[in-house]
């Protein structure tokens, strides 16, 4: 069984300020959060390559000559593992491969493997049954204390779970799971090379909850254990993180020769991540001990490295720090205009550290400048925006393990079910022997029996119905999960595009603007530069358009009556279609969030679709709210259609709106005939 280790997305390390510093500035250590599995992975790295895809096909030959089961076991545990992201269908059928092994075979240690693997494939879409497979796996393992690989495997299968424990803010059980692998490693195979990885995110938990000390003997255990290998992009990263939890913990200056080191190792191998972290760390450095002239010029460093590479966030973080530094020097009117500059790449409409900091250092700024009534009032704003984070934060642990709860409840209700249905099998079987016994019984006996065994069938029927049920309320469940997911993606990407590449189109604007006030043109010229000019507002509409879109800002501002208005006139004014928006009891309504969407997003795709497909001239959008229930009706006077063609139809679009609909648990009626257009009727509860 191979697993394959990868770095995933960074996770920050916060630093720690003593309560006698007044500033803030943003000084974390960038340290990486590695997996030693089969986590997300990049978009580039989805589609396997030539090379791979001949390599799986010679695995799967060798699995139709290959005798020994538990080398086949390995095999279709090898192929899953590269197709977990370029064909997760063909990726589950080898998984339910060595679940029939399991089974055919009675082998205990086959069905381990299966719920392993069963774990990384639901990693990515369904992470409370992927952790809930990783400790059924565990479980089946330890029955093999002898078997060197079960052990191995119990050890990898920690390490996922102590990381999405950290990726959900729970770090005391993250560093539990990691503790544990690090046994089952040093015991087994002291040597192995994701016990370098391991003592990384042993490292970066330590450092996650503020303790410095424990972060700082793992990144040293990492950094002896790097120097023994022959791999200097390892021995990069361990130098790096053992000389930030030096500075972190406030360990003198010793860790700037580890930084350095590491910026040099960075540069011959061109890695942009470790060359801009060094510099960062020192700048830290400098700050906490009271440098604040050499902090300045080594956060500038970083603000140049990061304008080079286009990184919005970092400029804006490094701008607010840059700003503290000079507060710390008494020089406010410059630590304002910085404090401006980071309000230009930095987001403040939400509640972040940022913002946080960006309240506290302003603060300064204004005391400073003698004006105590707005540096009272930011003052004030930054305990609301700490308890906010703070809240933030236990919401999503208290989330996470309602999750956990929840699903561990179902499994055991499933599980006892599942038990109860085989001892009434077996009861069955006893019943029928007896039965064939006293078959020349009195017949007042056999009356007896025979009820006996009619109450016992309609029980076993009531318990199948009850495991039905469940199976449905686990559907359902999986498919809100989805649809949430994919509600919080659309809003992230929405964020993004306007937010990011909107900020950094409206920056090349403003650029060019400026540069056309200090260049003289010959008219041809200036002709061409207005109409790029124009060209660039066509762009920043358009990426405004598709973030509107992915997620309507007047749904989450102004509710769905609005949203669907907003965007029936958007329709309407286009000319694409003459839309008719009506709603009945909708105004003032409560309806919930994920509800609202969901109706949104219904009436959105039937709309694209009368205008993709129908060739209508004019439709009708009615939206009724009555008491727990709402009534959506969409008209076309279109071409129609068969409507016995939506049974066979397996497209994206209509697949997206009977699940919105099942899972609003509601009804939806579709009336079309050719050439008397379309009418949608759906009754939803909500």
């Amino acid at each position: 069984m191979v697993r394959i280790k990868f770095r995933e997305k960074t996770h920050p390390m916060p630093t720690h300020h003593e309560p006698s510093q007044r500033l803030s500035i943003t000084c974390f250590f960038i340290a990486g959060v590695f997996a030693i599995g089969l986590l997300h992975v990049p978009a580039s790295a989805q589609l396997p390559s030539s090379a791979q895809k001949e390599l799986i096909d010679s695995l799967e030959n060798k699995i139709k000559i290959e005798k020994n089961d538990t080398v086949k076991v390995r095999l279709h545990f090898q192929i899953a593992n590269k197709l977990r992201t370029a064909d997760t269908t063909n990726a589950w059928r080898h998984q339910r491969e060595i679940t029939r092994l399991a089974e055919e075979k009675k082998n205990d240690y086959f069905r381990g493997e299966s719920y392993a693997l069963a774990a990384t494939l639901q990693l990515a879409n369904h992470p409370q049954e992927g952790i809930g497979n990783f400790e059924k796996a565990i479980r089946i393992y330890s029955k093999y204390p002898e078997n060197r690989r079960a052990n191995l495997s119990s050890a990898t299968a920690y390490v996922n779970l102590g990381l999405l424990h950290y990726q959900n803010n729970d770090y005391q059980t993250a560093i539990e799971n990691y503790l544990r692998a690090e046994d089952v490693y040093l015991r087994e195979d002291p040597r192995n090379s994701d016990l370098g990885i391991l003592y990384s995110n042993l490292s970066v938990a330590y450092g996650t909850i503020n303790k410095y000390e424990e972060g700082l003997a793992f990144s040293k255990k990492g950094l002896d254990f790097a120097r023994r290998g022959k791999d200097k992009a390892s021995r990069m990263g361990a130098l790096y993180a053992y000389g930030g939890n030096l500075v972190t913990a406030k360990k003198g200056d010793g860790g700037l020769v580890f930084l350095d080191s590491a910026k040099i190792m960075a540069t011959e191998l061109n890695n942009l991540y470790y060359m801009y972290g060094s510099d960062f760390m020192k700048a830290m450095y400098y700050y906490n001990t009271k440098q604040y002239d050499q902090a300045i010029r080594y956060y500038t460093e970083c603000l140049n490295f990061a304008k080079k590479y286009n990184s919005t966030p970092d400029i804006g973080n490094n701008f607010l720090n840059i700003s503290a530094c000079e507060a710390e020097l008494k020089k406010p009117r410059l630590a304002a205009a910085h404090l401006d500059s980071s309000a230009k790449y930095l987001d403040y409409s939400i509640r972040t550290v940022s913002k946080q900091m960006y309240f506290e250092n302003y603060a300064e700024v204004y005391k400073q400048l003698g004006n105590f009534t707005k540096a009272f009032a930011y003052k004030d704003s930054v305990g609301a925006i700490k308890d906010s984070l703070y809240q933030a934060d236990n919401i999503k642990q208290l989330e996470f393990r309602q999750a956990r709860y929840n699903y561990e409840k179902r499994q055991n209700e499933i599980e006892q079910l599942e038990a109860g249905k085989r001892l009434q099998e077996a009861s069955i079987k006893q019943k029928n022997m007896i039965n064939y016994v006293l078959i020349g019984g009195t017949g007042a006996l056999l009356l007896i029996l025979v009820l006996s065994y009619r109450t016992y069938r309609q029980k076993q029927k009531l318990q199948l119905q009850r495991i039905s049920e469940l199976e449905v309320e686990k559907k359902l469940a999986a498919t809100e999960a989805v649809l949430k997911g994919e509600e919080q993606e659309r809003t992230r990407l929405a964020k993004d595009l306007h937010d990011g590449l909107g900020g950094m189109l409206s920056g090349i604007k403003y650029g060019l603007n400026t540069m056309k006030g200090n260049q003289i043109m010959t008219p041809e010229n200036a002709q061409a530069f207005e109409r790029s000019m124009d060209m660039l507002d066509s762009s920043i509409r358009e990426m405004r358009r598709v973030a509107h879109n992915m997620m309507p800002e007047a749904l989450v501002k102004f509710g769905l009556d609005t949203a669907l208005r907003d965007y029936c006139n958007d329709i309407h004014q286009s000319g694409a279609l003459q839309i008719n928006y009506q709603s009945f009891g909708l105004e003032n309504a409560s309806i919930d969030q994920t509800a609202a969407i969901t109706i949104y997003r219904v009436i959105q795709e039937l709309v694209t679709n009368i205008v993709k497909h129908a060739g209508a001239r004019s439709a009708i959008v009615q939206v009724t709210k009555n008491e727990g229930a709402v009534s959506v009706t969409v008209e076309d006077d279109g071409k129609g259609f068969d409507t016995a063609i939506l049974r066979r139809s397996t497209g994206i679009g209509w697949t997206n709106i009977q699940h919105r609909v099942e899972f609003l648990k509601g009804k939806l009626d579709v009336n079309s005939q050719a050439g008397k257009g379309t009418s949608v009727l759906i009754e939803l509860t909500v």
